[in-house]
């Protein structure tokens, strides 16, 4: 998803702690845990909506090739 290196995480926190007051941190992370944990569940109800329409597609692909087995027939 994002290509961060550890460094630049660090760069990124050591910034935000100067920033950011120490009463506000905890209120921060907890947001942050939010947003991430919602974001997390959105990707993966969206991978899931991706996987079920490639198996209706292979689904309704079979069910074509046995309409036309069974007319021939």
């Amino acid at each position: 998803m994002f290509d961060i290196s550890f460094s630049e995480l660090l760069i990124v926190i050591f910034a935000a702690i100067l920033i950011i007051p120490p009463k506000k941190i905890p209120i921060i992370a907890k947001t942050f845990g939010r947003t991430l944990k919602k974001s997390k569940s959105f990707m993966a109800d969206i991978k899931e909506e991706i996987e079920r329409e490639g198996k209706f597609k292979e689904l309704k692909k079979i069910q074509k090739e046995i309409k036309k087995r069974s007319i021939k027939s």
